[in-house]
């Protein structure tokens, strides 16, 4: 795509997008502040991969919006994974690894989440929402990009990123199925005010709609669909054009306040080609912004990644859980325990994710071959988001030799641990529920106040 001369329409302040002379340091100068107790964590983990986050996000999105950046690691009552303010990113104690810091898989969570702090300093700082509700515009596009950026920062083949990228959607698709299941449609529109969107009245004044519903800020459904949009959107022009246009769009609108209809349109302009394929701004909005559920194309698309060769090793994994635990069905007490040998594959946290998911649909599991599990792959020295998993497979299947793995989470996890409470609770198991209790009587002094309230509502 050839730059067509698009220049700044801001206020005049000093523009680091168009001195591109003055601001081409591929890594901006950075600091990482952390406890003392974390602070081995962080610089195995935060120090060591900025850099190469920093240089990936200015290689895909061009120069960096401000000048330096610093990280804080913040306590564990911190509502979320990360938040992303001018010249700071402050990261949950979740993202640092759990077991050896040393090893590159241990730093795919942490890797990933910077990388999708560093790019709302585009998508969130530089260009925001016009409208409140269309989070999407920030979150989504952040969700795109940390992929892509974090790709670049691993130096990966086009074949590696390409198997990555294939097994991230399915499991962004599987949560986000989950997620529209279990949660209220008017809450699952990325453009609720529709037409209306950005409209303010005489005075001035705009309602903003579900901004402060206490149930929004523990969804994803603005994070994964709009992801899955921009993925669609991309999968019409191709990759690199998309990123060559998310540069002309950051050069024309940065310093601005946008709509979804700002971004669609200049796209529909750039490439004429996808309006003669019946893609209109209209057909955007109708399959999806302004209706709940799950686009067509999706649901084709899902099939495909569900047989991308990370996720077939995965099942080839599960079915040797599987054989394994209905080899302990049936045996007599006085049996010698003898547990079959099997050559288990070594895989990346995401397939891990994947395992732990799939093994969640079996209806029953052996203790022995959950205590097989744990000690296979080390699953309480393993990123937050396998441990969450784990958790919940130790919930569902009353695995008491694990509850103190479930507590550790709630008390040290707490961004991903809110609905782990719904689990212990909705299982109506005494000592399930006793536990859920506990938890939150040792750390409800220093959650979330958003947090706590749900948490309250479920347990007491």
């Amino acid at each position: 795509m050839v730059d067509d001369g698009i220049s700044c329409s801001h206020g005049d302040y000093p523009c680091r997008f168009t001195e591109r002379s003055a601001w081409s340091q591929r890594v901006i100068p950075h600091r990482v502040f952390s406890p003392a107790c974390l602070l081995q964590k962080a610089q195995m983990g935060v120090l060591k991969l900025l850099p190469q986050c920093l240089a990936a996000a200015h290689a895909v999105l061009g120069v960096h919006p401000f000048p330096r950046l610093d990280v804080l690691i913040v306590p564990a009552g911190f509502s979320s994974l990360g938040m992303a303010s001018p010249h700071i990113i402050f990261l949950s104690q979740s993202v640092l690894s759990a077991g050896s810091p040393g090893s590159e898989e241990s730093l795919s969570l942490c890797g990933s989440r910077i990388c999708h702090e560093i790019s709302h300093s585009w998508f969130g700082l530089v260009i925001g929402a016009r409208d409140w509700t269309e989070e999407w515009i920030s979150e989504g596009f952040a969700t795109c990009l940390e992929d892509i950026i974090w790709a670049q920062a691993q130096q990966l083949s086009l074949e590696e990123k390409t198997e990555q990228f294939d097994l991230k959607a399915l499991l962004r698709w599987r949560r986000l199925s989950d997620e529209l299941q279990n949660s209220k449609e008017e809450l699952q529109i990325l453009r609720p005010n529709m037409e209306k969107t950005g409209q303010v009245s005489e005075s001035g004044s705009s309602t903003v709609k579900h901004a402060l519903n206490p149930e929004k800020p523990f969804m994803q459904v603005h994070y994964l669909k709009g992801y899955f949009l921009l993925k669609f959107l991309a999968s019409q022009v191709g990759e690199q054009q998309f990123i060559e246009f998310f540069q002309l769009f950051v050069k024309k609108y940065h310093g601005h306040l946008i709509l979804s209809q700002d971004f669609l349109q200049m796209l529909l302009i750039s490439f004429p080609g996808m309006e003669r394929k019946g893609l209109t701004l209209g057909a955007i909005y109708a399959d999806w912004l302004d209706q709940p559920g799950i686009p067509k194309w999706l649901y084709e698309r899902s099939a495909v990644w569900s047989q991308a060769r990370l996720v077939e090793e995965v099942k080839a994994e599960v079915v040797k859980w599987i054989l394994l635990s209905q080899s302990h069905h049936g045996k007599g007490r006085k049996r010698k325990r003898m547990e079959p040998k099997v050559n288990y594959k070594e895989l990346t946290s995401d397939q891990l994710v994947m395992l732990l998911e799939l093994l969640l649909e079996e209806s029953e599991l052996s203790v022995a071959s959950l205590r097989a599990l744990q000690r296979t792959y080390s699953l309480q020295n393993q990123d937050a988001e396998v441990r969450h998993r784990w958790c919940e497979l130790v919930v569902k299947h009353a695995y008491a030799q694990a509850y103190g793995d479930v507590e550790h989470f709630l008390i040290h996890d707490q961004a991903m641990g809110v609905y782990l409470y719904g689990e212990l609770m909705v299982q109506e198991d005494p000592e399930q529920q006793a536990l859920a209790r506990h938890c939150l009587s040792l750390v409800q002094g220093e959650m979330d106040q958003s947090a706590r309230r749900v948490v309250e509502e479920m347990v007491l």
